[in-house]
Protein backbone atom coordinates (compact mmCIF):
# COMPACT_ATOMS: atom_id res chain seq x y z
CA UNK A 1 0.00 0.00 0.00
CA UNK A 2 1.79 3.26 -0.98
CA UNK A 3 2.50 5.48 2.28
CA UNK A 4 0.24 8.17 0.93
CA UNK A 5 -3.15 6.17 1.00
CA UNK A 6 -2.09 4.47 4.27
CA UNK A 7 -1.64 7.62 5.62
CA UNK A 8 -4.65 9.15 4.69
CA UNK A 9 -6.41 5.56 5.51
CA UNK A 10 -4.70 5.67 9.13
CA UNK A 11 -5.81 9.12 9.99
CA UNK A 12 -9.81 8.26 9.28
CA UNK A 13 -8.97 6.02 12.11
CA UNK A 14 -10.11 8.29 14.86
CA UNK A 15 -9.63 5.76 17.34
CA UNK A 16 -6.16 5.99 16.81
CA UNK A 17 -6.06 9.73 17.87
CA UNK A 18 -2.51 10.12 15.52
CA UNK A 19 -3.27 14.23 15.44
CA UNK A 20 -2.51 14.48 18.97
CA UNK A 21 -0.31 12.51 21.40
CA UNK A 22 -0.40 8.54 21.98
CA UNK A 23 -3.37 7.40 24.51
CA UNK A 24 -3.20 8.23 28.31
CA UNK A 25 -2.06 5.70 30.60
CA UNK A 26 -4.35 2.52 31.72
CA UNK A 27 -5.54 2.68 35.27
CA UNK A 28 -3.15 0.89 37.79
CA UNK A 29 -3.38 -2.65 38.96
CA UNK A 30 -3.05 -4.50 41.88
CA UNK A 31 -2.04 -1.78 43.87
CA UNK A 32 -4.49 -2.99 47.06
CA UNK A 33 -1.83 -5.77 46.99
CA UNK A 34 1.67 -3.80 48.38
CA UNK A 35 0.37 -0.18 49.34
CA UNK A 36 2.92 1.99 49.52
CA UNK A 37 3.61 1.96 53.02
CA UNK A 38 2.98 -1.36 53.35
CA UNK A 39 5.98 -2.87 51.27
CA UNK A 40 8.20 -4.96 52.35
CA UNK A 41 11.41 -3.99 52.44
CA UNK A 42 13.23 -7.07 51.00
CA UNK A 43 10.88 -9.70 49.43
CA UNK A 44 11.59 -13.65 50.68
CA UNK A 45 14.26 -15.70 49.77
CA UNK A 46 16.58 -12.68 48.53
CA UNK A 47 20.27 -13.35 47.28
CA UNK A 48 23.13 -12.09 49.26
CA UNK A 49 23.23 -9.19 50.45
CA UNK A 50 20.16 -8.87 52.13
CA UNK A 51 19.66 -4.80 52.79
CA UNK A 52 17.81 -3.85 55.48
CA UNK A 53 18.36 -0.26 55.10
CA UNK A 54 19.52 2.40 53.25
CA UNK A 55 21.73 3.51 55.13
CA UNK A 56 23.99 -0.12 54.30
CA UNK A 57 24.67 1.77 50.91
CA UNK A 58 27.25 3.86 49.68
CA UNK A 59 26.38 6.20 46.67
CA UNK A 60 29.07 5.46 44.08
CA UNK A 61 27.95 7.87 41.44
CA UNK A 62 24.87 8.19 38.87
CA UNK A 63 24.11 5.57 36.14
CA UNK A 64 21.20 7.47 34.61
CA UNK A 65 18.35 10.12 34.42
CA UNK A 66 14.30 8.55 33.87
CA UNK A 67 11.08 10.67 33.54
CA UNK A 68 10.40 8.98 36.61
CA UNK A 69 13.61 9.42 38.73
CA UNK A 70 17.38 8.52 38.93
CA UNK A 71 19.67 5.36 38.49
CA UNK A 72 22.48 4.93 41.02
CA UNK A 73 25.42 2.77 41.66
CA UNK A 74 25.81 1.95 45.11
CA UNK A 75 28.33 -0.13 47.33
CA UNK A 76 27.02 -2.57 50.11
CA UNK A 77 29.24 -1.13 53.11
CA UNK A 78 29.42 -4.80 54.71
CA UNK A 79 30.20 -6.78 51.74
CA UNK A 80 30.98 -4.51 49.23
CA UNK A 81 28.74 -5.69 46.56
CA UNK A 82 27.75 -2.97 44.05
CA UNK A 83 24.57 -2.67 43.55
CA UNK A 84 22.06 -0.42 41.92
CA UNK A 85 19.56 1.77 43.50
CA UNK A 86 16.31 2.91 41.28
CA UNK A 87 14.74 6.48 43.13
CA UNK A 88 11.57 5.92 41.53
CA UNK A 89 8.92 9.48 42.17
CA UNK A 90 5.09 8.29 43.00
CA UNK A 91 2.62 9.85 41.26
CA UNK A 92 -0.86 10.08 42.51
CA UNK A 93 -2.02 6.97 40.91
CA UNK A 94 1.14 4.77 41.94
CA UNK A 95 1.92 4.90 38.53
CA UNK A 96 5.08 3.32 36.93
CA UNK A 97 7.13 3.34 40.55
CA UNK A 98 4.65 0.82 42.57
CA UNK A 99 4.29 -0.90 38.71
CA UNK A 100 7.60 -1.67 38.90
CA UNK A 101 7.69 -2.65 42.78
CA UNK A 102 4.55 -4.93 42.46
CA UNK A 103 6.17 -6.92 39.37
CA UNK A 104 9.57 -7.25 41.03
CA UNK A 105 8.35 -8.51 44.35
CA UNK A 106 5.92 -10.88 42.02
CA UNK A 107 9.29 -11.90 40.43
CA UNK A 108 11.08 -12.36 43.57
CA UNK A 109 9.00 -14.53 45.62
CA UNK A 110 8.67 -17.27 42.55
CA UNK A 111 12.50 -17.18 41.78
CA UNK A 112 14.61 -14.29 43.95
CA UNK A 113 17.80 -15.37 41.56
CA UNK A 114 16.21 -16.11 38.04
CA UNK A 115 19.65 -15.87 36.02
CA UNK A 116 17.75 -13.64 33.21
CA UNK A 117 16.22 -11.00 34.79
CA UNK A 118 17.21 -8.89 37.17
CA UNK A 119 17.29 -9.47 40.74
CA UNK A 120 15.78 -7.65 43.72
CA UNK A 121 17.96 -7.06 46.73
CA UNK A 122 15.23 -4.29 48.63
CA UNK A 123 12.31 -2.05 48.06
CA UNK A 124 12.14 1.06 50.62
CA UNK A 125 9.52 4.01 50.76
CA UNK A 126 11.41 7.22 51.15
CA UNK A 127 11.00 11.03 52.16
CA UNK A 128 10.78 13.73 49.22
CA UNK A 129 13.20 16.57 49.71
CA UNK A 130 10.30 19.11 50.48
CA UNK A 131 6.63 19.04 51.07
CA UNK A 132 5.56 19.71 47.57
CA UNK A 133 7.65 16.95 46.52
CA UNK A 134 6.18 13.76 45.40
CA UNK A 135 7.11 11.21 47.39
CA UNK A 136 9.83 8.25 46.85
CA UNK A 137 10.33 4.83 46.41
CA UNK A 138 14.01 3.03 46.43
CA UNK A 139 14.72 -0.03 44.92
CA UNK A 140 17.69 -2.03 45.43
CA UNK A 141 18.66 -3.67 42.55
CA UNK A 142 21.28 -6.38 41.17
CA UNK A 143 24.31 -4.26 39.30
CA UNK A 144 24.93 -5.90 35.98
CA UNK A 145 28.39 -4.67 34.96
CA UNK A 146 28.26 -4.93 30.95
CA UNK A 147 25.45 -2.43 30.17
CA UNK A 148 22.73 -2.81 28.04
CA UNK A 149 21.95 -3.96 24.88
CA UNK A 150 21.79 -1.02 23.53
CA UNK A 151 25.76 0.03 25.12
CA UNK A 152 26.56 -2.87 23.26
CA UNK A 153 25.00 -2.24 19.75
CA UNK A 154 25.98 1.60 20.18
CA UNK A 155 29.88 0.58 20.57
CA UNK A 156 30.02 -2.60 18.60
CA UNK A 157 27.13 -2.22 15.38
CA UNK A 158 25.78 -5.67 14.22
CA UNK A 159 26.38 -8.67 15.99
CA UNK A 160 27.26 -12.63 14.83
CA UNK A 161 24.24 -14.65 14.45
CA UNK A 162 25.70 -17.30 17.49
CA UNK A 163 26.04 -13.53 19.82
CA UNK A 164 22.22 -13.11 18.76
CA UNK A 165 21.08 -16.65 19.45
CA UNK A 166 22.65 -15.79 22.82
CA UNK A 167 20.66 -13.04 23.44
CA UNK A 168 17.30 -14.61 22.46
CA UNK A 169 17.60 -17.96 24.50
CA UNK A 170 18.56 -15.61 27.54
CA UNK A 171 15.78 -13.42 26.80
CA UNK A 172 13.32 -16.42 26.10
CA UNK A 173 14.01 -17.68 29.42
CA UNK A 174 13.93 -14.61 31.48
CA UNK A 175 10.14 -14.17 29.54
CA UNK A 176 9.12 -17.65 29.87
CA UNK A 177 9.38 -17.03 33.92
CA UNK A 178 7.55 -13.70 34.00
CA UNK A 179 5.06 -15.17 31.48
CA UNK A 180 4.68 -18.75 33.58
CA UNK A 181 3.50 -16.14 36.46
CA UNK A 182 1.61 -14.09 34.51
CA UNK A 183 3.40 -11.02 33.94
CA UNK A 184 3.90 -9.20 30.74
CA UNK A 185 6.95 -7.31 30.53
CA UNK A 186 5.37 -4.65 28.08
CA UNK A 187 8.61 -2.82 27.09
CA UNK A 188 11.09 -5.30 25.85
CA UNK A 189 13.86 -3.23 23.87
CA UNK A 190 17.78 -3.46 23.69
CA UNK A 191 17.89 -0.62 26.50
CA UNK A 192 16.24 -2.70 28.78
CA UNK A 193 18.16 -5.94 28.51
CA UNK A 194 21.50 -5.83 30.25
CA UNK A 195 24.72 -7.58 29.43
CA UNK A 196 26.95 -9.31 32.58
CA UNK A 197 30.46 -10.13 31.60
CA UNK A 198 29.85 -13.77 30.68
CA UNK A 199 27.45 -12.55 27.83
CA UNK A 200 24.31 -13.41 30.28
CA UNK A 201 21.22 -11.19 29.28
CA UNK A 202 18.85 -10.10 32.20
CA UNK A 203 15.44 -8.27 31.92
CA UNK A 204 15.06 -5.07 33.60
CA UNK A 205 12.73 -2.25 34.11
CA UNK A 206 9.48 -3.11 35.11
CA UNK A 207 7.98 0.59 34.43
CA UNK A 208 5.75 -0.80 31.71
CA UNK A 209 4.94 -4.17 33.09
CA UNK A 210 1.22 -5.73 33.87
CA UNK A 211 0.19 -8.29 35.47
CA UNK A 212 -2.48 -10.82 33.56
CA UNK A 213 -5.24 -12.46 35.67
CA UNK A 214 -5.40 -15.94 34.86
CA UNK A 215 -9.55 -15.34 34.41
CA UNK A 216 -9.09 -12.25 31.69
CA UNK A 217 -7.13 -8.88 30.63
CA UNK A 218 -5.04 -6.61 32.26
CA UNK A 219 -6.04 -2.83 31.87
CA UNK A 220 -4.88 -2.46 29.13
CA UNK A 221 -5.60 0.47 26.00
CA UNK A 222 -3.92 0.98 22.80
CA UNK A 223 -0.14 1.52 22.43
CA UNK A 224 -1.18 2.85 26.55
CA UNK A 225 2.65 1.87 27.99
CA UNK A 226 6.21 0.96 26.96
CA UNK A 227 8.01 2.06 23.48
CA UNK A 228 6.26 2.68 20.73
CA UNK A 229 8.82 1.81 18.43
CA UNK A 230 8.57 -2.31 19.94
CA UNK A 231 4.75 -2.61 20.07
CA UNK A 232 3.07 -5.21 17.97
CA UNK A 233 0.41 -4.55 15.60
CA UNK A 234 -2.31 -5.37 18.41
CA UNK A 235 -0.85 -2.89 20.57
CA UNK A 236 -0.87 0.02 18.28
CA UNK A 237 -4.38 -1.11 16.63
CA UNK A 238 -5.93 -3.76 18.97
CA UNK A 239 -9.50 -2.99 16.93
CA UNK A 240 -7.73 -4.20 13.71
CA UNK A 241 -5.71 -7.18 14.93
CA UNK A 242 -7.98 -8.79 17.04
CA UNK A 243 -7.45 -7.84 20.58
CA UNK A 244 -10.56 -4.90 20.94
CA UNK A 245 -11.37 -6.41 24.60
CA UNK A 246 -8.45 -7.49 27.13
CA UNK A 247 -6.98 -10.43 26.00
CA UNK A 248 -4.34 -12.08 28.17
CA UNK A 249 -2.61 -14.32 25.30
CA UNK A 250 -2.20 -10.96 22.99
CA UNK A 251 -0.98 -8.98 26.26
CA UNK A 252 1.88 -12.19 26.48
CA UNK A 253 1.99 -12.28 22.66
CA UNK A 254 3.12 -8.76 22.10
CA UNK A 255 6.40 -9.03 24.05
CA UNK A 256 7.87 -12.00 21.38
CA UNK A 257 6.83 -9.52 18.74
CA UNK A 258 8.77 -6.64 20.83
CA UNK A 259 11.76 -9.53 20.90
CA UNK A 260 11.90 -10.09 17.26
CA UNK A 261 12.69 -6.42 16.48
CA UNK A 262 15.23 -6.34 18.86
CA UNK A 263 16.94 -8.93 17.22
CA UNK A 264 16.44 -8.05 13.56
CA UNK A 265 18.02 -4.66 15.38
CA UNK A 266 20.70 -7.03 16.72
CA UNK A 267 21.25 -8.62 13.07
CA UNK A 268 20.98 -4.94 11.14
CA UNK A 269 22.84 -2.69 13.54
CA UNK A 270 20.05 -0.35 13.25
CA UNK A 271 16.68 -0.01 14.05
CA UNK A 272 14.97 -2.53 11.30
CA UNK A 273 11.54 -0.78 10.81
CA UNK A 274 12.32 2.64 8.97
CA UNK A 275 14.50 3.54 6.43
CA UNK A 276 17.87 4.39 7.20
CA UNK A 277 18.06 8.38 8.71
CA UNK A 278 14.50 8.20 9.62
CA UNK A 279 13.13 8.56 13.07
CA UNK A 280 10.88 5.82 14.56
CA UNK A 281 7.74 8.43 14.68
CA UNK A 282 4.45 7.53 15.83
CA UNK A 283 2.64 7.64 13.04
CA UNK A 284 4.95 6.21 10.79
CA UNK A 285 5.57 3.27 13.00
CA UNK A 286 2.01 2.76 12.83
CA UNK A 287 1.83 3.15 8.85
CA UNK A 288 4.77 0.47 9.03
CA UNK A 289 3.78 -1.98 11.46
CA UNK A 290 -0.58 -1.97 10.68
CA UNK A 291 -0.42 -1.24 7.23
CA UNK A 292 2.80 -2.73 5.61
CA UNK A 293 3.90 -5.96 4.92
CA UNK A 294 5.89 -8.19 7.28
CA UNK A 295 9.04 -6.66 8.31
CA UNK A 296 11.90 -7.90 6.27
CA UNK A 297 15.15 -10.14 7.54
CA UNK A 298 17.88 -9.53 5.31
CA UNK A 299 18.57 -12.10 2.90
CA UNK A 300 22.28 -12.41 4.39
CA UNK A 301 20.80 -13.93 7.73
CA UNK A 302 20.96 -17.50 7.47
CA UNK A 303 17.74 -19.57 6.85
CA UNK A 304 17.34 -20.58 10.64
CA UNK A 305 17.93 -17.19 11.86
CA UNK A 306 14.83 -15.95 9.11
CA UNK A 307 13.02 -18.65 10.21
CA UNK A 308 13.42 -17.88 13.63
CA UNK A 309 12.01 -13.64 13.44
CA UNK A 310 9.27 -14.37 11.24
CA UNK A 311 7.60 -16.53 13.85
CA UNK A 312 8.36 -13.41 16.18
CA UNK A 313 6.64 -10.86 13.74
CA UNK A 314 3.76 -12.76 12.21
CA UNK A 315 1.27 -9.86 12.26
CA UNK A 316 -1.53 -12.30 13.81
CA UNK A 317 -0.92 -12.06 17.51
CA UNK A 318 -2.66 -15.66 16.96
CA UNK A 319 -0.34 -17.25 14.91
CA UNK A 320 2.50 -15.60 16.52
CA UNK A 321 5.47 -18.33 18.21
CA UNK A 322 5.01 -18.56 21.73
CA UNK A 323 7.78 -18.28 23.89
CA UNK A 324 7.84 -21.66 24.51
CA UNK A 325 7.45 -22.86 20.96
CA UNK A 326 10.50 -20.14 20.07
CA UNK A 327 12.98 -22.22 22.92
CA UNK A 328 12.57 -25.01 21.07
CA UNK A 329 13.26 -23.94 17.64
CA UNK A 330 16.28 -24.56 15.63
CA UNK A 331 18.10 -21.27 16.20
CA UNK A 332 18.39 -20.72 19.84
CA UNK A 333 17.53 -24.66 20.23
CA UNK A 334 21.57 -25.45 20.56
CA UNK A 335 22.58 -22.26 22.07
CA UNK A 336 25.23 -23.41 25.25
CA UNK A 337 24.52 -21.62 28.69
CA UNK A 338 26.00 -18.19 28.48
CA UNK A 339 26.29 -17.46 25.23
CA UNK A 340 29.38 -19.09 24.91
CA UNK A 341 30.83 -19.51 21.84
CA UNK A 342 34.35 -18.04 20.40
CA UNK A 343 32.57 -15.24 18.23
CA UNK A 344 30.19 -14.61 21.19
CA UNK A 345 33.18 -14.61 23.55
CA UNK A 346 35.23 -12.20 20.99
CA UNK A 347 32.69 -9.58 20.29
CA UNK A 348 31.94 -9.39 24.27
CA UNK A 349 35.80 -9.51 25.21
CA UNK A 350 35.62 -6.31 22.54
CA UNK A 351 33.10 -4.38 24.32
CA UNK A 352 34.34 -5.62 28.11
CA UNK A 353 38.01 -4.18 27.08
CA UNK A 354 35.87 -0.92 25.90
CA UNK A 355 34.17 -0.85 28.85
CA UNK A 356 36.87 -1.30 31.27
CA UNK A 357 38.80 1.71 29.93
CA UNK A 358 35.67 4.09 30.17
CA UNK A 359 35.29 2.71 34.18
CA UNK A 360 38.71 3.25 34.30
CA UNK A 361 38.45 7.29 33.21
CA UNK A 362 35.70 7.81 35.12
CA UNK A 363 37.63 7.22 37.83
CA UNK A 364 40.73 9.28 36.93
Amino acid sequence: MPLAMATTKLRQRTQLRLSVLPPAFPPPFMYQEHPFGGLPSWPPGSPDPVVDSLAELERVGVLGHGADGTVYKARHRRSGAELVVKSLRVRADGGAALREADVHLRVAAAAPDHPHVVRLHGVFPGNPASCSDQPLLRLVLEYVPGGSLGDVLRRCGRLPEDAIAGVARHVLCGLRHLHRLGIVHGDVKPSNLLVGRQGEVKIADFGASRHVPSAGGAHRLAGAEGTCAYMSPERLDPESFGAASPSGAADLSSDVWSLGVVLLECHMGRFPLVAVGERPEWAALVVTVCFGSAPEVPVTASSEFRGFVRRCLEKDWRRRATVDELLGHPFVAGVPPCCATTTTNEWLTNFDDELMTVERKEHT
